[in-house]
């Protein structure tokens, strides 16, 4: 099926270009929503490890330095990522100081950005303003939303790149003119390169690449103006890159071999099976990927019936399977790498839950039933890992504890959803599962989330040692990837990861404060009995020891 070669598309007059057909209270409810779900305990929980902390420690060092051009941690240069969250955080912590708060905000206002682009594409993918804000509302209540939005990391920068470089492509495409969309989606191509490298452009060019070819509407691309585009995006990109590529072409080497190609071809990580991001989908999503299953199989069922609209549906539909299909062939996985994935599941979802809220006659079954009951069954699964789990490895039995009453309360909401759609309460329904999975990730933000911030963040064990901090004094990591270590003390640790150079530090007569694994502090204090190990905090599954008894003066 092609694409439809009028000029404009009849159904878009109330969403291109009248502001009075959208609801004027539709941003304040999603200002509203996300900072009920992004604000709470944003600025005083600690920088995990490692990777909040490294893209924070990064920019103090940089900072430091004054060198903007290479980022750097410990003291080396480093080409993980490309500049462009490392400019960010370090622009917030210079107009708002070094913080927690500083080093997330990125990411937060990222994400608020984010849920108006998913409205807006919402919107026009299902010729609704209600679907679009339904979608916007579903992707905020998600728990890998909600966990990634606060987080000060690169994942909420590239999503909301990738929808905007989507959202702006199509939106042209479907209006039948340019204007400055194509230059708005070039620039969001060449933020999320700056972001997060190739994949920055690869993610966007899938999602629509797999959609173009399936409804046959190459010929309409000659409106992205591709001239003037390519312009833009050079624009942006090309000065960084080309000023590493002159001053460290090793480190731009190492970028894009290494961190790239390597990470897609040698796993970083544990290895993962071939299921692994249906189950991070399925748990990431809840409630709303019980109505995933049923709005993939319309979508299809649309384009085989060449249905006037599929070329819409299948947008998200083609997204989320193409994204879904490409991070499972990669070698390393992480359940933050499918996020780009998550805006195209919003849309979706809100296919059923928008019929819902418009709920047809009487005669016909609400669409999403087989959702609720879906729900159900997977709410009950949940409890049953929570009741059978003995342990969740090295995290606190309270942690535990905490969620065995979240899993009880959604499988006790699941069925009540499922009651209100048989009994066609459909808006009683919907609401029920906006409440419910907006109230239990609070519980786990406010409750649980911060019994783990011990076994996540290195804040506490340099609280420990703080005041008695000295300048000749020497910070060492030993066998452990903890920058926040040196981000709270404002030092560059030293990384030893051989035990005979961690003994002749700890026998040399200066003053050391080593951070490392709780199982290798035993092994030494067991196999080096005489080694002088004093210990001076424990917290999660760390310790930090120092070589002079704890009230000596140095």
């Amino acid at each position: 099926m092609a694409l439809p070669s009028s000029p404009a598309l009849p159904a878009d007059a109330a969403l291109a270009g009248n502001p009075r057909a959208r609801k004027p209270l539709v941003p304040l409810l999603l200002l509203a929503l996300a900072a009920l779900i992004l604000l709470p305990h944003l600025g005083s929980e600690g920088l995990t490890d490692p990777d909040e902390s490294a893209y924070a420690e990064s920019a103090r060092e940089m900072s430091q330095t004054g060198d903007w051009l290479v980022p750097h941690l410990y003291g080396e240069p480093l080409m993980d990522k490309p500049i462009l969250i490392y400019w960010l955080i370090g622009a917030s912590f210079h107009f708002i100081g070094q913080s927690e708060l500083a080093a997330r905000l990125p990411s937060v206002l990222a994400a608020v950005v984010l849920l108006f682009a998913v409205w807006r594409l919402g919107a026009l993918v299902h010729r609704s303003e209600t679907a679009g804000t339904i979608a916007a509302m579903v992707l905020a209540s998600s728990l890998e939303f909600a966990l990634m939005g606060r987080a000060a990391v690169t994942d909420m920068l590239l999503n909301l790149f990738c929808t905007l470089a989507v959202l702006w492509t199509v939106e042209a495409i479907w209006r039948g003119r340019s204007g400055w969309m194509p230059l708005g989606a070039a620039a969001s191509l060449a933020l999320a390169v700056l972001t997060k490298g190739p994949l920055g452009i690869l993610v966007p060019l899938l999602a629509l690449g797999a959609w173009v070819t399936a409804v046959r509407g190459w010929s309409r691309l000659r409106l992205m103006r591709p001239v003037a585009s390519a312009v833009v995006f050079l624009a942006i990109v090309t000065p960084w890159y080309t000023a590493i590529a002159t001053r460290r072409p090793d480190l731009l080497q190492q970028f894009f071999v290494a961190g790239n190609v390597g990470r897609f071809m040698k796993p970083e990580h544990r290895s993962q099976p071939a299921l692994y991001y249906v189950i991070v989908l399925l748990i990431g999503f809840l409630p709303w990927s019980a109505f995933l299953p049923g709005s993939l199989a319309r979508a299809a069922a649309a384009w085989r019936k060449r249905d006037p609209d599929d070329g819409r549906i299948l947008l998200p539909a083609l997204w989320l399977v193409v994204l879904g299909v490409f991070f499972t062939l990669a070698a390393s996985k992480l359940p933050s790498y499918i996020l780009p994935a998550l805006p195209a599941a919003a849309i979706l979802a809100a296919e059923p839950l928008s019929a819902w809220w418009n709920p047809p006659s009487e005669s016909r079954r609400l669409p999403g039933t087989g959702a609720a009951v879906l729900l159900v069954i997977l709410a009950g699964g949940m409890v049953y890992f929570a009741m059978t789990r003995q342990s969740f490895g090295s995290v606190p039995t309270e942690f535990k504890a905490a969620l065995l009453p979240v899993c009880f309360a959604g499988f006790l909401g699941s069925l009540f959803v499922l009651s209100a759609v048989i009994l066609r309460r459909a808006k009683l329904a919907f609401l029920l599962l906006q409440v419910g999975s907006i109230s239990m990730l609070l519980a786990l933000l406010i409750f649980g989330f911060p019994l783990l911030e011990p076994w996540k963040s290195s804040r506490d064990a340099a609280a420990a040692i703080q005041p008695m901090l000295h300048t000749g004094d020497r910070l060492v990591l030993y066998r452990v990837q903890h920058p926040g270590f040196g981000y709270y003390l404002h030092r560059d640790p030293e990384l030893v990861r051989s035990e005979p150079l961690l003994e002749a530090l700890l026998l040399e007569p200066g003053r050391i404060f080593c951070l490392m694994g709780r199982d290798n502090y035993e092994k030494l204090r067991t196999r080096k009995a005489g080694l002088p190990l004093y210990v001076l905090k424990s917290t999660g599954h760390v310790v930090v020891v120092t070589n002079r008894p704890p009230g000596e003066i140095p």
